[in-house]
């Protein structure tokens, strides 16, 4: 089924930071579009856009799913889970729903947000969860796409202005301690992945495919947080925790309110995100801007 302007397009999470870009992109080429949430007095914002229909409902009730998907062409499913409360969330969120929304968007064109990384062979139960929900995905619906992007950043995000946070937040001259600061990543851009999204979705030739949503570089953690001091013009130093330091304090601050750093967040990290060998947006049409480039928005916001 062809995916063209004026066709119905439903997402599963798309309120959230990458789906609210996806809705932007969708708005601004003309298609139709519902977005799944169970509060949407905290998203009334979206319906400035012409084309945009808030649905309120469960995404993990099947008839509530059905009703959504009544008239519809397309589906983009973005839910993901980084801290839950209980196990039971990963499965929920990262494995069931992906073989549910197959199951219930059967015919329609499918578009699944994994995450790099993913595989039921890696070592943090959010990237086991991530691979086991693409092999149900595939096991149901062969056609369906799936992305897998690296870290994804841009306005009101929460990669970069995290460290936006504590590089303005603590005094001079104390240096930022960096867990894992080796950790290799290939940040995109939201808008960039946005628009691979869109391509994605209506390109015959995406079909059955897995694409890797990455930047042009790969940096280490230790490299992207020194180019957003840079940005931010605050003289910071960085101190690099070993990977031994850094699992020391995420089984210490694992255990706070909020979980601030957990053990599977250390593992999920120490795993690092690059994309692999395989297609990504290029394939789709869009050539990713550099990490450093992508903050200019970022020096509006200087400490």
């Amino acid at each position: 089924m062809d995916v063209r302007p004026g066709a119905t397009v439903v997402l599963l999470g798309g309120c959230g930071f990458l789906g609210r870009a996806l809705v932007r992109a969708l708005d601004h080429r003309g298609y139709r579009i519902r977005v799944a949430t169970r509060r949407p007095d905290r998203h009334r914002d979206l319906l400035v856009l012409p084309h945009l229909e808030l649905w309120e409902g469960d995404v993990h009730n099947d008839a509530f799913v059905g009703a959504l998907l009544t008239g519809a062409t397309a589906i983009v499913n973005l839910v993901g889970v980084l801290d839950p409360r209980t196990p039971r969330e990963f499965v929920r969120a990262h494995e069931d729903l992906p073989a549910r929304v197959a199951r219930l968007g059967a015919g329609l064109r499918l578009v699944h947000v994994s995450v790099a990384g993913a595989s039921s062979a890696a070592p943090s139960a959010y990237l086991r969860s991530k691979g086991r929900g693409e092999e149900r995905l595939r096991a149901q619906a062969p056609d369906a796409v799936i992305i897998r992007p690296s870290v994804i950043y841009g306005p009101h995000d929460h990669f970069v202005n995290r460290f936006r946070g504590l590089l303005c937040g603590l005094p001079w001259p104390l240096p930022l301690a960096l867990p894992l600061a080796e950790s290799r990543l290939a940040p995109v851009h939201v808008d960039d992945a946005a628009t691979g999204l869109v391509s994605a979705l209506v390109r015959r030739d995406a079909r059955g495919r897995t694409f890797g949503f990455c930047g042009p570089e790969i940096l280490t953690l230790g490299e992207a947080v020194g180019l957003i001091a840079q940005v931010l013009r605050r003289d910071r130093r960085i101190w690099p925790l070993s990977s031994r330091q850094s699992l020391l304090l995420a089984r210490i601050l694992g255990h706070l309110p909020g979980r601030p750093f957990s053990l599977d967040q250390w593992r999920t990290l120490k795993a690092g995100a690059v994309c692999g060998a395989g297609p990504g947006l290029s394939e789709l049409g869009v050539q990713p801007r550099g990490f450093h480039p992508g903050l200019a928005g970022l020096a509006d916001a200087r400490c």
